[in-house]
């Protein structure tokens, strides 16, 4: 009867104890400054500062020089240029996403 009681516990503590590590993202947020071809984006921090997100199209991007090197050479992870949009307002300049890199390095300094 003991035993029964242990696991809810074990598992309320277990989620308490979990951090957000991710954050999410979506075009209708944004509106004209949404700098991607997907509705929504969730941002996540990997190995040393690692900078990736996960696309509504399903595929994951590196967002920022540090995710780019490291993933450079495995095929799971598809380049983020697919799905950059290009500025409106300035000709040959794409819209800049540094803010999901800037939010994304706050979740690795939780880690």
């Amino acid at each position: 009867m003991r035993k029964i009681y242990i696991l809810p516990i074990l598992l309320i503590l277990l989620s308490s104890c979990a951090n957000n590590s991710t954050l999410k993202y979506s075009k209708e947020e944004f509106g004209k400054k949404w700098p991607f071809s997907v509705d929504e984006i969730e941002v996540y921090c990997d190995g040393y500062k690692e900078i990736y997100c996960t696309a509504s199209d399903g595929k994951t991007y590196a967002l920022n020089g540090s995710a780019k090197t490291a993933s450079q050479d495995n095929p799971s992870f598809s380049k983020i240029e697919n799905i950059w949009l290009d500025d409106p307002e300035f000709e040959g300049l794409k819209i800049p996403y540094t803010q999901f890199i800037t939010e994304g390095l706050k979740l690795c300094e939780d880690k």
